[in-house]
């Protein structure tokens, strides 16, 4: 009985020493008599009460709980949950930045070769691959004095080609062609840049003026509020793509009627003999062409769409990653954010042609070119589009057209010609024709 009585004291002690005293007495209590045996069976029953007590106190005041409460589970589920979700969107951004970073690394450390290799893949997206077609690439650069260039090609036909005269004359009429596209262009070129100059100079005096007393006086905090003004970022922008290097015009043998400006290659407008030959009949109308790629550059549409087009798939790889099915509905996802991207793709690109007919009729204007006889070229472009059974008579409608990327050519052509009426009335009205025709 002290025996019993003993290793009940020292259950008081630990829980583990509880549990050793307690096999000494279950031996012990097998040989003892019957009166006995009463006695530890109660002690016993008292025991195992008080070593359970121990074992819950112990349990619930130790600083590493056995089991987690149902709410820090749930926590820690969502939380898993979001980083399984984002992780690819995650790893595909970081994919982009580390390409962007080469790219620009592969391009300080070999300007000119990148370039070439940009530019064969220009080239190449209006169909200009073949080795032939890419030596027929002209390219001319700005304040080019034509006569000396004109000059020199007759001599070197003269010497090395002097019987093949229907090469020299093919040659010439390309060479000719590129004379055009320089001096329309140069015009362009210079009202834009006195254009957004002015604009910059406007939006920041209009920012200026709206901002506290105690920041106009500060220089430091001026600029610091300058360029957090998204307006006056966009004309500055647009300001040092006009500023900078010498022009170039390039003239690209191509069946594919087209004129363009690259971001990634700068101080470059791209037409294609095909565009010239099919649709410009004038100096005017290739003025409005070119001010029309210009204005593109000017207005940030190209960094526009490219943006647009990381966020957009970035938010489609996220909402593939939450397919549900583990698959079975990513075909169906697929097809439908490919359309719902296009669609949305397509109506920004309507409203930058919009902005760019805009601003390019008005730096046609601004260059002493007639207007409305420039617009005459987008309907010859829908006279061509009828023609080949591309558009109807009548502006299509229905779902085709929200994936169009330009408006009807139609609608182009009238808007236009009344937005001529005012660019005329207002340029030469208030006299601020800027380039004079030197280059007759």
């Amino acid at each position: 009985m002290a025996m019993v009585v003993q290793s009940f004291l020292l259950t008081r002690s630990t829980p583990k020493l509880a549990a050793i005293m307690y096999s000494k007495s279950a031996l012990l209590s097998s040989s003892a008599p019957l009166l006995h045996r009463h006695c530890f069976r109660s002690c016993r029953s008292s025991l195992q009460r008080r070593t359970a007590q121990i074992h819950h106190r112990f349990s619930t005041t130790s600083s590493s709980p056995v089991n987690k409460s149902p709410v820090n589970k749930d926590k820690w589920r969502q939380i898993a949950r979001i980083a399984y979700y984002i992780r690819i969107p995650v790893l595909t951004l970081s994919i982009y930045g580390i390409g962007y970073q080469q790219g620009i690394m592969d391009f300080a450390r070999e300007k000119e070769i990148m370039e070439a290799k940009l530019l064969q893949t220009v080239l190449a997206g209006v169909g200009c691959t073949s080795p032939e077609d890419l030596d027929m690439v002209l390219i001319a650069h700005e304040g080019e004095d034509w006569r000396i260039v004109l000059s020199r090609l007759r001599e070197k036909f003269q010497i090395f080609h002097s019987d093949d005269m229907e090469r020299y004359k093919e040659h010439h009429h390309r060479m000719v062609m590129l004379r055009d596209v320089a001096k329309v262009g140069e015009k362009i070129i210079k009202v834009a840049r006195s254009y957004v100059k002015s604009k910059l100079a406007e939006v920041v005096r209009d920012a200026v003026n709206q901002l506290p007393p105690e920041v106009q006086e500060d220089e430091k905090r001026l600029y610091e509020a300058l360029e957090q003004i998204e307006e006056v970022a966009l004309w500055t922008k647009a300001t040092r793509h006009m500023e900078g290097d010498t022009w170039k015009f390039v003239l690209i043998p191509s069946v594919i009627p087209n004129a363009f400006v690259s971001e990634i290659l700068p101080h470059r407008i791209f037409i294609t003999t095909s565009m010239i030959e099919t649709f410009i009949k004038s100096d005017d109308e290739l003025a409005l062409t070119l001010g029309h790629e210009v204005s593109h550059l000017i207005l940030g549409h190209s960094s526009n769409r490219n943006s647009f087009e990381v966020f957009f798939r970035t938010a489609e790889i996220l909402v593939l990653s939450l397919d549900p099915t583990e698959g079975l509905l990513s075909l169906a996802f697929m097809a439908f954010l490919a359309s719902l991207r296009h669609a949305i793709g397509a109506e920004f690109s309507r409203n930058d042609e919009r902005e760019a007919d805009e601003l390019g009729i008005k730096l046609c204007a601004m260059a002493c070119f007639d207007t409305k006889s420039a617009s005459h070229v987008f309907h010859r472009m829908h006279l061509a589009d009828v023609e080949s059974g591309k558009q109807a008579a009548s502006n299509r409608a229905g779902l085709l057209s929200f994936f169009d990327s330009h408006p009807p050519s139609e609608e182009r052509y009238h808007s236009l010609l009344e937005e001529s009426g005012k660019k005329i009335g207002k340029i030469r009205g208030y006299n601020v024709c800027l380039v004079e025709d030197y280059f007759s």
